[in-house]
């Protein structure tokens, strides 16, 4: 079920209160302590649960009374309309409150300094999200100290921590042993040395020059017409294969690369298929349209040089194919949605490559060195820099959301999709699953996850059979 549909008592009371112009806390609290949390809840008071945590919407209730209400337990609290103006703002706010706020001085501290650094400019800015969402110089670094990682882990299994192992490759503060010297003062000492609301506050500038300049970029934001028009498609699942041809022969370029396709070595057809509408009946529908989201994409990539374009483009497909093939296996079945996210993962790379600003590498998939590279540099990574373009497409929320989180999956609203793309990704990469390259949440989805697993062997013949049809298809385009 979607945060929509669970949040939807809350919403419906959310708009309550701005019809009156009044006020709302969104409280979270683990789901361990919800019996008693219903306790000291008032009869106006709305309560749902969201999975490990109970969600509580107090009318007319300011940060402090609502932190004075439940004050013996741990919590998150975001409060309408200053925190965010709908309830899943407010939710994954009150979240992240709740998951920084641990038992340790530290935590209390530095959970000061970031909500200090998130600073009010940004509520009313919807280029806020692409700037502030992910903090990957935080998390490298954290990364880099897995000493004390594994200390202030050990031996708890506290949602309000759990952040730090979500976050993390796997196996980050959870392996070995920490130094017997590791202290708690040292730990305070590290955190506060590191000064986040400094880098913090220069990360957002960056940002915002960096959005500054692509948005002026108009050519960025404009797809083929002919792509958006068999784009526009995909959900007509009764589609005629009379109707696609004949918006397909409208294009040349397309005419010709689905007439390629389908006369390539992979099909195997023993004549020449010269009839676009027959195509589109031995390809399908779903496959066609990708055709035309390729295009889209590969008339990007002409903007950068041939070698980084050819890896790009290379790797792009072989993640877009593994998606579809890992994502009913994962529990996701839109192939259609997995293909386009698969295909788009790196978008940000090629837009970053076009104006002079990637830094980062091919050879392997992102690490959080990479991507807190990329932020140093540009104040945002390649994943939030493709999500803001294909905002800028008019694309569905759901794929700008699983391009921003495919390399942190537990921040996505569909974390089946980013999964299967995070997934893809690392096997595309690697040829199998290297779990030093596999975020922790990811991992824990696998693990909680229904269904036979899927063995190194079998992933590892399914990469190289999709590695292999890609360069069939590539090479019967040139």
């Amino acid at each position: 079920m979607e945060h929509t549909d669970i949040l939807a008592p809350l919403d419906i009371e959310l708009q309550k209160v701005r019809s009156l112009g009044g006020s709302m806390s969104v409280v979270v609290i683990p789901q361990r302590y919800a019996d008693k949390a219903l306790g000291y809840k008032r009869t106006v008071d709305t309560a749902v649960s969201m999975k490990d945590y109970l969600v509580v919407g107090l009318f007319n209730t300011q940060a402090s009374e609502a932190s004075a209400r439940f004050l013996s337990l741990p919590k998150g609290i975001a409060v309408y309309p200053q925190d965010g103006k709908d309830i899943e703002t407010l939710f994954f706010e009150a979240l992240e409150r709740l998951r920084f706020m641990g038992t340790t001085p530290w935590v209390k501290r530095l959970w000061d300094s970031i909500k200090d650094a998130r600073s009010s400019e940004f509520k009313d800015d919807p280029e806020s999200r692409f700037i502030s969402s992910t903090f990957y110089q935080f998390l490298a670094f954290l990364a880099a100290h897995p000493n004390e990682m594994r200390y202030l882990l050990k031996g708890s299994d506290n949602p309000e921590l759990s952040w730090v192992r979500e976050y993390l490759p796997y196996g980050h503060g959870n392996a070995g042993e920490s130094r017997e010297n590791v202290s708690e003062a040292d730990i305070t000492e590290l955190f506060q040395s590191w000064r986040y609301q400094e880098k913090m506050e220069t990360k957002s500038e960056k940002g915002k020059n960096t959005l500054r300049r692509f948005r002026n970029i108009e050519h960025l934001f404009t797809l083929p017409s002919i792509s958006r028009e068999i784009i526009g498609l995909a959900g007509d699942t009764l589609l005629a294969a009379s109707k696609m041809a004949g918006i397909i022969e409208k294009d040349p370029v397309l005419t010709s690369r689905v007439l390629k396709v389908v006369n390539s070595a992979f099909y195997g057809f023993h004549r020449q298929i010269d009839s676009v509408e027959q195509a589109v009946v031995i390809l399908g529908n779903d496959e066609v349209i990708n055709l035309a989201f390729s295009i889209a994409i590969h008339k990007v990539l002409e903007t950068i040089s041939p070698e980084y374009a050819k890896q790009l483009w290379e790797h792009s497909l072989v993640v877009a194919h593994l998606s579809q093939w890992l994502g009913p296996h994962i529990g996701y079945t839109n192939k259609q949605r997995l293909y386009t996210v698969g295909l788009l993962h790196d978008l940000g790379k090629i837009m970053f490559l076009q104006r002079g600003h990637f830094i980062g590498g091919f050879s392997g998939p992102a690490s959080l060195e990479d991507l807190a590279g990329e932020e140093i540099d540009s104040g945002i990574s390649h994943a939030e820099m493709g999500g803001y373009i294909a905002e800028r497409w008019n694309l569905p929320e759901a794929i700008v959301d699983g391009l921003m989180s495919h390399h942190l999956p537990s921040k996505a609203r569909d974390m089946s999709l980013a999964v299967t793309v995070h997934l893809a990704d690392v096997l595309a990469h690697c040829g199998g699953i290297d779990l030093a390259r596999v975020n922790s949440a990811a991992v824990t989805y696998l693990s909680e996850r229904k269904g036979p697993a899927i063995s190194q062997d079998v992933l590892s013949q399914t990469a190289g059979e999709i590695v292999q049809r890609v360069k069939t298809i590539l090479e019967a385009e040139k």
